[in-house]
């Protein structure tokens, strides 16, 4: 395959003012100023159709896919160098837009656009991918529809390897000409995008696909054959059935974040692999929020069981992978969702009306009504969004954007590096210590009620700021002996992030 280079946003070599804003977690560019290229071909390889979805054919077909990207690019600022990057990836049920009974389902869907702007504003460069789809949601038995959804899924996370590969290819190969870090890569998914970004996190041996929910029940034999079709990377398999993209290149990514679909298997995950964030509908009636078996939109089929994002992310932040962002991030997103959350801090529960469990797209059901498609299939489209978003509404679902974004941003810029933390330094983190008896008499007791901020010192200060105790701390509580006259005092509070006082009385 060859590439060809392209007149981008790194030409122009503007310099933006930042005034007060934070490049990467707040808005410092417009939509007017992003350059936005689409239908880039970043990798070529074999998708599965079946006949009796998608033509009066038989049985599966192979097809070799172009698959394409649209590219967000914020002005290029000299000062600030090479750009993180966001992969963001559709979702769809791994099947074509309408094909799928549905109104979204690939690279321009209204929500996955006003997505990638809203990274793109921030100083990212967003590459917005296809992935292969096929799998067979209405066949008669189960292991059928198991067997092509995890080969669906998992073809899925070869190509998300394929795009990271592209670029580092064009990072090293042709001059980095659109000035990326490549050491700094996000992955977003929404909806069936979810699924693949998830488990890309969180395959990390090929034996994990091997499980006893992945193998056939009338045989016992594997439901993906990696011999076939290649590594989780899309390294191997047979000719004609992968085709290996840019070999010679790793496929690293740092974060990943869903709005959101499922992860395939909780055992996946284990301690090491990246950092997840997830937004989550939790009356969702497709993708569980807990877990739960997925279903087959517009049917009562049952097709396998899976994680949702409050398991999920219980489980990477019991394995530590979520330290790196964890406590970091006091802003009013975090303080608001943490009431919904259960103390996990990358979880963003959605609550809505249980048939709302996209509330962040929306349609132009006049468009629709217009297609040109059997009238079967246009009814069934505007009852799947009666179903699943019967509330659709532009200004809704944009402010639904905002806030998922507003979440998300903070967490993936301090997981890239790109900053150390977001809104402790503004804020008093001894808001959430309590303190007593207050008045104490010859001893009070500290309490820490932050879940993942430590506390580790304490300095008694009289009113003039003289230094009176300093007392090393552990744990959630500590009791402090006293031997003060009857006043008035400061504690000042040392955290593993930020710092903090309390005034406190002694009688």
């Amino acid at each position: 395959m060859k590439k060809t280079l392209l007149s981008l946003a790194v030409l122009g070599l503007t310099a933006f003012s930042l005034n007060a804003q934070t490049r990467y977690v707040d808005d410092v560019y417009t939509d007017d100023d992003l350059d936005i290229v689409t239908d880039i071909e970043y990798a070529q390889n074999y998708t599965v159709l079946y006949g009796d979805i998608d033509t009066s054919t038989p049985g599966p077909q192979f097809l070799l896919e172009s698959l394409k990207a649209d590219f967000y690019y914020p002005p290029y600022d000299e000062a600030v160098g090479n750009r993180p990057v966001v992969i963001m990836l559709h979702t769809g049920n791994f099947l074509p837009r309408y094909i799928n009974n549905g109104p979204v389902g690939y690279k321009d869907d209204s929500a996955t656009v006003a997505i990638c702007k809203a990274w793109a504003r921030k100083g990212y460069v967003v590459m917005a991918a296809t992935y292969r789809m096929g799998w067979n949601p209405i066949a008669t038995t189960e292991d059928v529809r198991r067997e092509t959804i995890i080969n669906a899924a998992y073809k899925g996370v070869q190509d998300l390897s394929a795009a990271i590969r592209f670029l580092k290819d064009e990072a090293v190969n042709l001059g980095n000409f659109n000035a990326l870090d490549t050491t700094k890569i996000a992955l977003g998914g929404q909806g069936t995008g979810s699924y693949i970004t998830s488990a890309f996190a969180s395959l990390n041996s090929q034996d994990e696909i091997r499980i006893d929910k992945f193998r056939r029940s009338d045989n016992g034999n594997v439901m993906v054959d990696d011999q076939i079709w290649g590594d989780r990377h899309g390294m191997g398999g047979l000719p004609g059935f992968n085709n290996e993209n840019w070999p010679g290149f790793t496929t690293e990514a740092q974060v990943a974040f869903q709005i959101g679909g499922a992860l395939g298997d909780s055992s996946w995950i284990d301690a090491g692999e990246m950092p997840l964030i997830w937004a989550h509908s939790v009356l969702d009636p497709f993708a569980p929020y807990r877990t739960n078996i997925i279903s087959v939109p517009g049917t009562t089929l049952q097709v396998v069981e899976a994680s949702g994002g409050y398991d999920v992310i219980k489980s990477s932040s019991a394995q530590g992978n979520n330290k790196v962002y964890e406590g970091k991030v006091m802003d009013g997103y975090t303080f608001a969702i943490s009431k919904y959350n259960e103390g996990m801090d990358g979880l963003y529960p959605i609550h809505g009306a249980a048939n709302a469990s996209g509330p962040y797209e929306w349609y132009d059901t006049v468009v629709i009504k217009q297609l040109p498609l059997p009238p079967t299939t246009v009814q069934n489209i505007l009852g799947g969004i009666r179903l699943s978003n019967r509330f659709h509404n532009k200004t809704k679902a944009m402010t639904y954007i905002d806030t998922l974004i507003g979440f998300f941003a903070p967490r993936v810029a301090v997981s890239l590096g790109l900053v150390e933390s977001v809104g402790i330094d503004k804020i008093n983190m001894a808001s959430n210590v309590a303190i007593g008896p207050n008045p104490a008499t010859n001893q009070v007791t500290v309490f820490n009620n932050w879940d993942n901020n430590d506390l580790r010192n304490i300095e008694i200060r009289n009113l003039n700021g003289q230094l009176l105790q300093s007392v090393p701390f552990a744990g959630k509580q500590q009791t402090i002996e006293l031997s003060l006259p009857t006043g008035l005092y400061i504690m000042n509070m040392e955290f593993e992030r930020g710092t903090g006082s309390k005034k406190f009385m002694v009688n």
